[in-house]
């Protein structure tokens, strides 16, 4: 084993309440049946690492599913959607049918809502 992650680093995600809550609250949202995404542009003068989150809520169903679809929204934003200078804060929110979506058909209205956040 090499010991090189390919996961998304742990300091690119929203553990501060504050940052998290203002980019809820006072962020836009965009959004579609399955999933929202709040963003909220990043202070310049206060530049931060950490720029992303997803929620998954309890109403989603049992921790197992939450957990498995937490994972492939982060391996997406990864993959396909993350920045390495990311100018916003993102926050994305599943809904509760996004839980029987596909991992393409969860790609696909990832991708279509960063768009429609004119963020690509």
């Amino acid at each position: 084993m090499t010991g090189h992650s390919e996961s998304l680093p742990r300091a690119r995600i929203i553990r501060k309440r504050t940052v998290f809550d203002a980019t809820r609250m006072k962020g836009r949202r965009v959004s579609n049946h399955y999933l929202s995404l709040n963003f909220l542009p990043v202070d310049p003068q206060k530049p931060d690492t950490a720029t992303v989150a997803f929620l998954t809520p309890r109403r989603l169903g049992s921790a197992t599913k939450r957990t498995q679809l937490r994972r492939r929204m982060r391996e997406i934003y990864r993959r396909h959607l993350g920045k390495p200078v990311e100018k916003n804060y993102l926050v994305w929110v599943a809904r509760p049918p996004a839980v029987d979506l596909s991992f393409e058909e969860l790609k696909a209205l990832m991708t279509e809502l960063r768009k429609k956040a004119g963020r690509d």
